[in-house]
């Protein structure tokens, strides 16, 4: 790697495929799907932010979990970012606990707010490592913020699951 590579942005990671069903919000990450409770930051796990789920990432590429516009990012740290979903779940993804202190290192934004995006879509890269260095939890956290309106927010599954999977089941 020659010196000037350091400064280089890395390269958007290629979309995946995701064939959306209604009423199903998909994994933004590869890894460990856990139930939301299972989270080691209380402002999720107690459903302060609405049901969803948590993921122990094995990759370090999120991916939107349902199409929709870009509605916030968690500028300038890039850690966590909101989707209003052509379905009508409105998710929030945040990175990590406490990441927000990082203040953006190791964090890469693949898309801009207002941006309608699709499912599968690369939306934000993180650095595990450095997530560890700076001794945060790098569990990647799903919230339907928008519980409260919809009948049912339920786990689809748990375990090991690719980005894409079905991850929540909801019912309007």
């Amino acid at each position: 790697m020659g010196f000037f590579d350091r400064f280089k942005k890395p390269a958007k990671p290629e979309a995946i495929a995701v064939s959306e069903e209604p009423g199903f919000v998909y994994a933004p990450v590869d890894g460990d799907e856990m139930p939301i409770d299972q989270v080691s930051d209380p402002v999720f796990s107690c459903g302060a932010m609405g049901k969803g789920a948590g993921f122990k990432p094995a990759g370090e590429t999120v991916y939107a979990p349902v199409s929709g516009t870009l509605t916030a990012y968690g500028a300038p740290n890039y850690h966590a970012l909101g989707l209003q979903g052509d379905n009508g779940a409105e998710v929030l993804i945040h990175v990590g606990v406490d990441t927000v202190e990082m203040k953006g290192d190791g964090f890469t934004l693949y898309a801009e707010k207002g941006q309608h995006v699709a499912a599968g879509t690369p939306l934000l890269g993180f650095s595990k490592k450095k997530i560890a260095a700076a001794g945060h939890d790098d569990v990647v956290i799903m919230a339907i913020t928008n519980t409260d309106d919809l009948a049912s927010v339920d786990v689809a599954t748990t375990g090991a699951v690719k980005a894409g999977d079905k991850a929540v089941k909801f019912a309007k």
